[in-house]
């Protein structure tokens, strides 16, 4: 062990190589006894960093247990990822691999009327290429391939479902400050046990401005973009043509207050009509202070509403008090409305949610956290109940 850490610290030395590891564990129980509704998700990785590249190595494994007070579906799996960068002159060099196994198997949906299934384990390796000369132009390629093993639900007979994604963007960052851009995207599904085979491709062109200073210490970005689609969704539909255009206004009152809107609207044009597309308001303020321990202290207020063939509105409430060392208590409150797929509720419900619990966090990048949690819905049943979540980590490691 030992002549490992010498020989590991001489290539760090040699090599001009960094080591940093991160890992966290997550429990999460929607009821008031341990244990019913159980979910557990842990997280963990390991990155490289040389001069001008870097190499990240990241699992997930999340399991989820029987019981719950409101049905979900579940999922059992192991998913893991490869991903690095390699940057030489003004090129960027992104090879990826993606592998998920699921332990359970997790259900899926087929396309069209083909009915359910259940997937087996998924890889998706993927490479992505870009140049740049900052403040004058940027230039991308991204090309991603899905290979997922599927078990058919009514007919028990096993398909391959793959699917292809590529692409690419050129941006121009113009004299007066803002930018145009054009790029476009091509997509295939295929399922090979049942004869299908849909592709759509879209070609975006957008324009923008960066964050724009103005007084008052405000700070605005400015978007619209215009995509052409061809091809059919996944149910088999014409896609129609999308205008979307998005404003975000950042004001810094104080050093220590920030309010951030953002608003955004979308147009769909089809062959005989046109129709307001999705619509999304949000509003977040942000207050920081000092408070008496070591750790900065913090309260987020915010809300949200999105327009569509569904609506959500949100209000909520976070908080992070520093009380002493690296001790701080911590404040949630949510007030959501939305759609529901829980029977009893008539398509929507409201979810009404208050806790508070403790975070400690160490200099050396451990934190762990606990929060009890009081949630209030409208159900046929269990219409208030308790809920348990905590975790420990710690990022960054180096060595």
């Amino acid at each position: 062990m030992k002549l490992f850490a010498v020989l590991l610290l001489a290539g760090a030395t040699a090599f001009a190589v960094s080591f940093e590891g991160y890992a966290q564990m997550n429990v999460v129980s929607d009821s008031i006894n341990y244990g019913e509704g159980l979910h557990q998700w842990g997280q963990g990785g390991f990155r490289m960093n040389g001069s001008n590249w870097d190499l990240l190595l990241n699992a997930d494994r999340i399991s989820s247990g029987e019981g719950s007070v409101v049905p979900r579906f579940y999922k059992n799996h192991l998913e893991t990822s490869l991903e690095s960068r390699i940057h030489f002159g003004g090129f960027t060099v992104n090879p990826e691999i993606q592998y998920t196994v699921d332990i359970d198997s997790a259900d899926v949906v087929l396309p069209l009327s083909l009915g359910e299934g259940y997937r087996n384990s998924a890889l998706r390796p993927g490479l992505s290429l870009a140049y740049s000369l900052p403040g004058i132009f940027e230039v991308s390629g991204t090309g991603r391939y899905w290979k997922r093993d599927v078990t058919a639900l009514d007919s028990d007979a096993d398909t391959e479902w793959s699917e292809m994604c590529y692409g690419g963007d050129l941006l121009w960052h113009t004299p007066l400050g803002g930018y145009l851009a054009i790029g476009g995207l091509s997509h295939q599904t295929k399922l090979d046990a049942f004869d299908y085979d849909r592709s759509w491709s879209r070609v975006d062109i957008s324009a923008g401005y960066k964050p724009v200073r103005f007084p008052t210490m405000t700070f605005v970005t400015a978007e619209a973009e215009y995509s052409l689609y061809t091809g059919e969704d996944y149910a088999g539909l014409a896609i129609p043509n999308r205008f979307t255009a998005r404003l975000r206004a950042v004001q810094n009152v104080a050093r220590n207050v920030t309010f951030n809107i953002t608003f955004s609207q979308a147009a769909d044009f089809y062959e005989d009509e046109t129709r307001f597309g999705p619509f999304q308001g949000a509003i977040k303020s942000l207050y920081k202070f000092s408070g008496w321990g070591s750790v900065p202290s913090s309260i987020m207020i915010g809300g949200q509403l999105t327009e569509s063939a569904i609506t959500t509105r949100l209000g909520e409430l976070e908080g992070r008090i520093s009380l002493i060392s690296g001790l701080s208590a911590l404040i949630t409150g949510k007030l959501w409305y939305g759609p529901s797929s829980v029977a009893g509720t008539g398509g929507y419900r409201t979810r009404e949610i208050i806790g508070g619990g403790l975070e400690f966090r160490m200099q050396n990048g451990l934190n762990t956290f606990v929060v009890y949690e009081r949630e209030a819905s409208n159900l046929a049943s269990n219409e208030v109940w308790g809920k348990i979540r905590g975790g420990v980590g710690f990022y960054p490691a180096q060595f």
